[in-house]
């Protein structure tokens, strides 16, 4: 019932509108959905404590937490003693940081700052294709490429903690980017122009305005690449080395960054299929659940550093407003000093240039460096995949049953079982956000906050889950489904995001327009929302198919590892192309292996890219605002771009940049101009001392009449 207040009579009470049978319906049809992924989580979570019970029960949890030794034995025999491995991934993650925040924080920035419009769309390009590249093709690379660079370095073996904690960085890179930008891109206008206003440069703006308003989003970045890094797994156990002895600290910082060491995902991905029994199985389950409560701790942590940054941001501006009254009340100016005043601070121009010229370095430097590493990776697989290309390996893989033909006729099975499982339900949580939800709800809230922390949780994890609900504890055999469910619950969070995304994009002017026509909401939905979020929903499912495609952990625990072709259909059990390039590089280094790995991460990335490349071609055709044209007309504009541009223009304006280049080069090693430039700072400091004394002594004249 609402309330409506009258001045001159009672309170009128005006009915609610009674929702339709339809309505009602579709409503706690899509509640009841929504409840079921919290289910999920709920179940995930009661699953991994009830396995994990037991270990904790037998080792105790202080002695499984800060125990040295682990040595899984049979039958409850042996050592359960995770400090060495807990501190092997955290040093592991501390390097990876030191490699991806500098890179993130000076790319993000020029990139959002300094590139145009066409430029920027370039390099946000070769991000896109570093976040596409699954996982085993980058501990592939790093075997083959990486670590023979350590090894020359003084690492013993291609596999250690420099290797790892390198390609860890770069991998956590595109995540940690893109939503870098994004914040970068919220800071108001109004910060730049104030700050360029007052005499700031543009690097001095971009370093101390724009990337100050923007770091309390840019630290939840880092802390998503964090659950980024702390969860990988496949590609660690290929290029990390796999001891448990855990750091080595007797053979000096070499022989420390180049240790030797495990990881907590990796231990789950290595020993699980491989357990020694009851007490070594629940022992993995609990290094799983320390996984996950690590991922609930990151999420919390992405909440609270929001909210802390902005209320210190808002403490430190009222401190400094105070701040500078105060000064202002111990001087006055003249208005003519003042003016010259501000003019000799803005004239203060080598420090100005200096810090420009340091902080452009770093930003350009950042930003070529992940080019470069993207080319590099990218172009190592498609050389070394085209060079040892063997047509026999598409029939038949030497040592296995089928061949690359087969894995790849087992991905498409998966990611077919998984898309038809994946997308109603992430189309109703969807919906249920953006239509139904309070945004302030305390259901919505906490469903919200379980996509987060689904979405941060580790693949393997999920692998674990797999394993034992559907495969073992339900009797589905390892095959396409049992690994479909699984990946179903991987994809859930990103795909709910991004149709959330799309659904919330649609104008509220299009529902109020059909509304006023007479339509429910159901049919407001299904016949205005979801038309008009098409683009988005489309989008988001290819990306999830790349997703499918390039995933291996929970796929190697449920789905299997041997290459056949997938006869039984969807109760068939094998390798996909990303388990079968695991098996292969972890088979070791012989030419032959490497050379079909390649082959098959090739064919990988041509998969994967095809489908990236499809989503953005699908978005183009389906966004209202473009320009659409016919084939003969898009093949003519292709044709004018290329046959009829003028180069002879690009080579002057190329000419006229170095040219620029090499005058300030000239004028910067000007011995002439280097002594006049001394001699007018000397100047202006001189000034400004003078006019800043004067003021102060004014004021303390006016304050003593004042007595």
């Amino acid at each position: 019932m609402v309330n409506l207040k009258s001045k001159s009579g009672p309170t009128k009470v005006m009915p609610r509108a009674k929702l339709s049978k339809m309505d009602a319906t579709s409503k706690w049809s899509v509640v009841v959905v929504t409840g079921f992924t919290l289910l999920i989580l709920a179940v995930l979570i009661a699953f991994v404590v009830y396995k994990s019970v037991p270990a904790l029960h037998e080792v105790g949890f202080f002695k499984f937490i800060f125990g040295k030794v682990w040595e899984p034995g049979k039958n409850g025999t042996g050592s359960y003693g995770l400090l060495r491995i807990i501190a092997s991934t955290l040093m592991l993650l501390l390097i990876a940081l030191c490699f991806s925040i500098p890179l993130t924080i000076f790319s993000s920035l020029f990139i959002t700052e300094y590139l145009s419009l066409k430029v920027k769309k370039f390099v946000v390009t070769f991000i896109q294709l570093l976040a596409g590249i699954p996982s085993v093709v980058f501990g592939l690379f790093a075997l083959d490429q990486i670590g023979p660079i350590f090894v020359k370095m003084g690492a013993p073996t291609s596999g250690n903690m420099m290797t790892a904690s390198f390609t860890l960085a770069f991998m956590a890179l595109p995540t940690m980017i893109t939503l870098s930008i994004n914040a970068i891109e919220s800071v108001s206008d109004g910060y730049r122009l104030a700050s360029l206003g007052l005499g700031m440069t543009k690097e001095v703006t971009t370093t101390r305005v724009v990337l100050v308003s923007a770091m309390p989003k840019i630290i939840t970045a880092i802390i998503t690449g964090i659950a980024r890094i702390i969860g990988e797994t496949m590609a660690v156990i290929l290029i990390a080395g796999n001891s448990t002895q855990g750091l080595e600290t007797n053979n000096g910082f070499l022989g420390f960054i180049f240790s030797s060491i495990r990881t907590l995902a990796g231990t789950i991905g290595l020993e699980m299929l491989e357990n020694n029994g009851r007490t070594h199985e629940s022992a993995l389950y609990a290094i799983g659940l320390i996984l996950f409560f690590l991922v609930i701790i990151i999420n919390l942590l992405i909440i609270a550093v929001g909210n802390i940054n902005n209320r210190k941001y808002r403490k430190l501006k009222k401190q400094k407003v105070r701040r500078i009254i105060k000064r202002d009340k111990d001087a006055i100016y003249e208005p003519y000093k003042l003016k010259v005043l501000v003019q000799t601070y803005t004239e203060k121009r080598t420090r100005k240039k200096v810090h420009s010229a340091i902080t452009k370095f770093f930003m350009i430097s950042s930003t070529a460096i992940i080019v470069a590493f993207t080319s590099w990776i990218i172009l190592t697989v498609i050389v070394k995949g085209i060079a040892g290309f063997d047509p026999s390996a598409f029939r038949e893989i030497e040592g296995q049953r089928a061949g690359i033909f087969a894995t790849m006729l087992t991905t498409i099975l998966l990611v077919i079982a998984t898309i038809i499982f994946a997308i109603p339900l992430a189309l109703i949580v969807a919906l249920y956000l953006a239509e139904y939800a309070h945004k302030d709800g305390k259901f919505a809230k906490v469903v919200r906050f379980a996509i987060n922390v689904l979405a941060s949780t580790p693949s393997i994890v999920f692998g674990v889950f797999g394993l034992s609900l559907f495969v073992v504890a339900f009797k589905i055999p390892m095959s396409v489904f049992a690994a479909s469910l699984t990946m179903t619950i991987v994809i859930l969070p990103s795909l709910i995001t991004t149709f959330e995304d799309a659904i919330t994009s649609v104008p509220s002017s299009y529902r109020e327009a059909a509304y006023g026509m007479g339509l429910n909401k159901t049919s407001v939905i299904f016949k205005v929302v979801l038309p008009n979020a098409m683009q988005g929903i489309l989008t988001g499912t290819i990306l999830a198919v790349a997703r499918i495609v390039g995933e291996s952990a929970p796929v190697y625990l449920t789905l299997g590892t041997s290459v056949r072709m997938p006869t039984e259909g969807f109760f068939s059990s094998g390798a996909t192309m990303t388990t079968q390039i695991y098996m292969m590089a972890a088979e070791g280094s012989d030419p032959k292996t490497l050379g079909v790995a390649y082959q098959l991460a090739f064919v990988t990335i041509l998969f994967v890219l095809g489908l990236n490349w499809f989503s953005s071609y699908i978005a183009k055709k389906l966004d209202p605002t473009k320009k659409k044209l016919t084939f003969k007309n898009y093949w003519i504009t292709k044709y004018n771009k290329v046959f009829k541009h003028d180069y002879k223009n690009d080579f002057v304006i190329i000419g006229k940049h170095f040219r620029a280049m090499g005058r300030k080069i000239k004028n910067t090693f000007n011995i002439r101009r280097m002594r006049i430039h001394l001699k007018n700072s000397k100047t202006r400091k001189q000034i400004i001392k003078n006019i800043i004394t004067e003021a102060r002594e004014n004021g303390r004249i006016e304050k003593s009449k004042r007595k």
